[in-house]
């Protein structure tokens, strides 16, 4: 449940009581940032990025960060200090990045999960609930929620019937997916209610509204996406890099390390060649645009407009 210890912030620091206040600035000091829950996190474009940090520059951050309340020993097993208090960013992190960057005020949302499988399920949630996706970014959410249903569901025998008294997190005995390796041996005839139970990849298909196999895909797509470096995962989901999605689907399959290395080198030069050369025609572009403008200078005020377009094309040759 969402203890929100900002709602009265909204009105006037005045009229919050003092020891909540104390709280709530203590726990902006200790907000932590995880790495395996930050790449839940779509990356922004350039023009976005310049745009939210526009915005919140001008109107301040209007949305609050939503923050776990949580323990270091849930975060981590092995810690020595299992009982120490952990906040940690679930979402916000382009925002939060830029008020710390120019100290900026914020407001926070403090919820609370069991686990970071709970933390998880809500983040992947939460972006796909967003309408600003990209193709490749709804692909790689939906993959990730396959991946980690599948990774956490509770295994059943032929039946259908669970092995231990636990039921998989959020899912009642009407909702609870057939193992898809169980359904597929399950004998001819035996058990036709448990038979009839939809599979992981059809209830989130029905969920999407996509295909079954599209799921799957996704699951494959999502798998290579996180053999990839970060850097090249980035502009896979801003929809700039040359892999596309059936070839992000074969890494998924390679096991070597070899192989998944070669493959990751080969197409980091590629890129990076591709890179180089658009940059090169960009500027190749610029070079002729100006040469047209100096051909074409017939008053003193078409000096000063070029003068400024070779700052500009200096800057860019920078």
């Amino acid at each position: 449940m969402a203890k929100n210890f900002m709602a009265a912030m909204v009105t006037t620091k005045s009229s919050t009581p003092p020891a909540l206040y104390s709280q709530t600035e203590k726990i902006k000091k200790e907000i932590s940032i995880l790495d395996n829950l930050k790449k839940f996190i779509p990356p922004l474009s350039a023009e976005e990025r310049q745009q939210l940090e526009q915005n919140i520059l001008e109107f301040g951050c209007k949305d609050s960060l939503t923050i776990w309340e949580t323990t270091e020993g849930v975060i981590s097993s092995d810690s020595k200090t299992p009982d120490l208090p952990k906040y940690i960013l679930i979402d916000g992190h382009n925002r939060y990045e830029i008020c710390q960057k120019y100290g900026i005020d914020f407001k926070i949302l403090i919820v609370e999960f069991e686990n970071l499988d709970k933390v998880y399920d809500f983040m992947i949630d939460h972006q796909l609930g967003r309408r600003n996706l990209s193709p490749e970014q709804m692909s790689y959410l939906r993959g990730l929620k396959y991946n980690s249903l599948k990774k956490n569901e509770v295994q059943r025998d032929s039946s259908g019937k669970f092995l231990s008294d636990e039921k998989p997190s959020g899912q009642s005995d009407q909702t609870a997916i057939l193992s898809e390796v169980n359904q597929e041996n399950l004998p001819s005839g035996q058990n036709d209610q448990a038979a009839k139970k939809q599979t992981l990849s059809e209830q989130l298909a029905e969920q999407f509204n996509v295909g079954e196999k599209t799921i799957r895909r996704d699951a494959a797509f999502a798998k290579g996406l996180e053999m990839l470096p970060s850097e090249i995962k980035s502009q896979v989901l801003q929809g700039k890099s040359i892999l596309n999605k059936a070839q992000i689907i074969e890494l998924s399959k390679l096991k070597d390390k070899n192989e998944i290395e070669l493959f990751i080198n080969r197409q980091s030069k590629e890129n990076d060649s591709i890179v180089v050369q658009t940059e090169d025609d960009n500027l190749k572009k610029e070079k002729e645009r100006i040469s047209i403008l100096v051909k074409s200078i017939s008053k003193p005020k078409d000096c000063d407009f070029l003068i400024k377009e070779l700052r500009e094309l200096k800057n860019k040759m920078n």
